[in-house]
């Protein structure tokens, strides 16, 4: 498999990414608000507090190890990439 190839499947796979993020995005934003709230938490003013949402999401301490994975994969990739770039 030839490097454009690999680049159109990542391609390929960014966007059906970016679709489901946006598909989530603007589905619990605007049509089902209300079918994600947990009862018994209505009202709670954290579902509109986007800064809750940023701090909760980042994860203290910060689990290096797997933030460590997808940069082995892109050096991996690196390093086959120019492999095959010099062999060919």
């Amino acid at each position: 498999m030839g490097f454009t190839m690999i680049a159109r499947v990542s391609m390929g796979h960014a966007l059906v990414l970016v679709s489901l993020i946006t598909l989530i995005v603007i589905g619990s934003l605007l049509v089902a608000r209300d079918a994600l709230v947990l009862p018994g938490t209505e009202g709670m003013p954290e579902y509109r507090d986007l800064a809750f949402h940023a701090k909760v999401l980042v994860p203290r301490p910060v689990p290096w190890p797997l933030l460590a994975v997808p940069g082995y994969g892109a050096l991996v990739g690196g390093l086959a990439w120019l492999v095959e770039t010099v062999t060919a």
